[in-house]
């Protein structure tokens, strides 16, 4: 589930962009320089970074840290709140395939506990029968029509979001159960690590679910995100 590298070693760039072609483990990188530009330019190594709407000098770096506008949160990821299970972007045309999170400041009291569930491992749960209702119904994220489960030449991607899911339509009793069945299953399936300052963890963002637990408020946590596309 996690291969293990580090940052002061001589890092094989080819490796790292293997394993997330693969999409089978997170690779975690120790002792990563703490600088925006430094990971922008790692990242170009291994894809094509997504421009982040909300950085005002139009990079690719979106700092997940506390952050309020009216006294309210500007996003579930800029708040202490836990944040379930979830793929990023997936109301996106195309959603980046991988992200990538430097830790700059963790959470205190061991707080905020990153959670991830790898679609092989939840494949491995779900009858044929589960799986082809996830890949024939369609859900509504936001302004897309999107299956929860695609599949593509006997291989499967996921898209999995429930907050924007039930933001942006009408869910029915049926559907409701649905949903808390996955979510129930998304959690038994799932690993959980506590990041240190300097770790960078890679991950496709097609082929694993991540979210994070809660923290208090008054935190300093800070993680430096990218999102990006591999071919």
């Amino acid at each position: 589930m996690l291969i293990k590298l580090d940052h002061t070693a001589t890092l094989n760039i080819q490796e790292v962009r293997h394993q997330l072609h693969l999409g089978k483990q997170l690779v975690l990188i120790k002792n990563f320089p703490l600088d925006d530009l430094y990971l922008e330019n790692f990242i170009l190594k291994l894809g094509k970074p997504v421009l982040e709407a909300r950085n005002i000098k139009g990079k690719s770096v979106f700092d997940v840290e506390v952050s309020k506008h009216n006294d309210f949160f500007k996003s579930i990821a800029n708040s202490n709140l836990d944040f379930p299970l979830h793929t990023d972007c997936s109301d996106f045309h195309p959603i980046p395939n991988s992200i990538a999170m430097l830790c700059v400041e963790p959470a205190h009291k061991k707080q905020g506990i990153s959670h991830f569930a790898l679609l092989a491992t939840i494949l491995d749960t779900l009858s044929d029968a589960e799986k082809k209702e996830l890949v024939q119904k369609q859900w509504t994220f936001r302004n897309k029509q999107r299956p929860i489960l695609l599949q593509e030449n006997n291989t499967y991607k996921i898209c999995y979001d429930r907050i924007t899911i039930e933001s942006f339509s009408e869910v029915s009793p049926k559907d409701l159960e649905l949903l808390n069945k996955l979510d129930t299953l998304f959690i038994a399936s799932s690993f959980s690590m506590l990041l240190e300052k300097g770790d960078l963890i890679l991950f496709r963002n097609d082929l694993m679910l991540h979210g994070r637990g809660g923290f208090d408020i008054d935190t300093k946590r800070l993680l430096k995100r990218v999102r990006f596309q591999i071919d």
